[in-house]
């Protein structure tokens, strides 16, 4: 266990790609599994239950399908499982990171004292959308800027379709 938090750490550090992660289902459905929990975590803080258990299944279909078919259009499907894994496996890494910076900010009034716990937040989503750009970019084969389109337009989405689930403002 303690070899897949290293990996995970050194994709959120840059320091390995998605070929690194071990082709295996069982390792696949295992981050999977991270990601959704982590994701349930962050989501709860703000959502009812049933709101957040749909808005992660959601961006979980998403991610898996839109990964899945731009693998495919690039004739590379075979790296569907390490890059699927590469992701959800940071992305559990980044999730859990957050949770502290969420209840911090939860528990702050809007103004002066959260502004703090919102720029800390704010530099994590950078950079998380940089650890994607960088997995994205090694599984494609695409220059990192294009990585980074992707990373930004894959949040986007996500955020934009998740958000229609429930449309209340977030936090406060």
């Amino acid at each position: 266990m303690r070899a897949l938090l290293d990996l995970f750490l050194d994709i959120c550090l840059f320091r390995k790609a998605p070929q690194d992660v071990p082709s295996s289902r069982a390792l696949l459905k295992l981050c999977l599994l991270a990601y959704a929990g982590s994701g349930l975590l962050v989501l709860l803080i703000g959502a009812p239950a049933q709101v957040a258990l749909l808005q992660m299944l959601l961006d979980l279909a998403l991610l898996s399908g839109l990964l899945y078919l731009g693998l495919s259009a690039r004739r590379h499907a075979n790296r569907f499982e390490q890059t699927l894994g590469a992701l959800t496996g940071s992305g559990s890494l980044l999730g859990l990171l957050a949770l502290p910076l969420l209840f911090w900010l939860s528990g702050q009034p809007r103004g002066d004292a959260a502004a703090l716990p919102s720029m800390l937040l704010l530099l994590l989503m950078v950079w998380s959308i940089a650890v994607m750009a960088h997995i994205l970019r090694h599984a494609f084969e695409i220059p990192i800027w294009l990585g980074a389109a992707l990373a930004l337009a894959y949040t986007y989405l996500s955020w934009t379709l998740t958000g229609w689930i429930d449309p209340r403002p977030p936090l406060n």
